[in-house]
């Protein structure tokens, strides 16, 4: 659950290691304030208490549960979003959903959600350039937060 202050406990982010540094969990945000460059922070009992700040674009989507309620995360107010920006489809560019292929068809971009929902069991789908273009049919459960952010616009 997320406060005001934009952090919350038991989370972790990835990756992103800007430094570290050893101070309490309350100054953690603060430090992360105070460092050219850092977006993000972990704290983590690691050391007696260690502040991780983090870099890059990011958003509340990006961080994981650990069970650790000792662990605090957070995101900066001037934060860039993550690349992954969702329409009112609930389609995105430059993302990937791992695993579960059903099937796949040559279509067209703007097709391949069709042709998921003209597929029986198809949940979920990712298009690629590949073969001039490709609409994996995917199935299973899956939500927003099991998407890779490749980056590639052409996907």
């Amino acid at each position: 659950n997320w406060n005001e202050n934009n952090s919350a406990l038991a989370c972790d982010f990835l990756g992103d290691d800007l430094s570290d540094v050893r101070i309490e969990s309350e100054l953690c945000r603060g430090q992360c304030a105070q460092t050219s460059g850092c977006t993000h922070y972990t704290w983590t009992i690691y050391s007696d208490g260690t502040c991780w700040m983090k870099s890059g674009p990011v958003s509340k989507s990006d961080a994981i549960y650990t069970n650790d309620t000792s662990m605090v995360c957070g995101i900066m107010d001037n934060a860039p979003k993550s690349g992954i920006q969702w329409n009112a489809n609930n389609s995105a560019s430059a993302c990937y959903f791992r695993g579960n292929d059903m099937s796949n068809v040559l279509t067209a971009s703007d097709l391949c959600a069709g042709q998921c929902a003209q597929t029986s069991g198809c949940t979920h789908f990712v298009w690629s350039t590949y073969m001039g273009g490709t609409c994996w049919m995917k199935s299973g459960v899956v939500s927003k937060s099991d998407v890779i952010h490749t980056g590639d616009t052409n996907m």
